[in-house]
């Protein structure tokens, strides 16, 4: 079994792909306490409700988009290409149990 370590910098940038997502989650939370207290307002005129709602709108949109960014470095970092990652270790393992095989028939005549 061989064992895999991280570099200092894939540490480096996983601890910064998590604190993104830590971000991501804790503004999504005060964007959405954000637009309950604009719908709560009774004083704001509906234009300035509906240029709040629209900017909201973008900024959930950016957020989404820049999150999925993140995610898609994750997988790609854990090697994952579409929905499937390639397992090394049992490659390797299965070629290791070919080979053996293939090498105990060698001389069998």
């Amino acid at each position: 079994m061989t064992v895999t370590r991280l570099s200092d910098d894939e540490r480096d940038s996983e601890t910064l792909l998590e604190m993104a997502e830590i971000h991501y989650r804790d503004v999504l939370g005060e964007m959405e306490i954000l637009i309950q207290c604009v719908r709560d307002r009774d004083d704001l005129p509906e234009t300035e409700t509906k240029r709040v709602l629209t900017a909201y709108r973008r900024a959930v949109q950016t957020l989404y988009d820049e999150r999925k960014r993140v995610e898609d470095l994750r997988r790609k970092q854990r090697g994952i290409v579409g929905d499937y990652a390639i397992d090394f270790d049992a490659a390797r393992t299965e070629i290791a149990r070919r080979l053996d095989r293939l090498r105990a028939t060698r001389g069998a005549g």
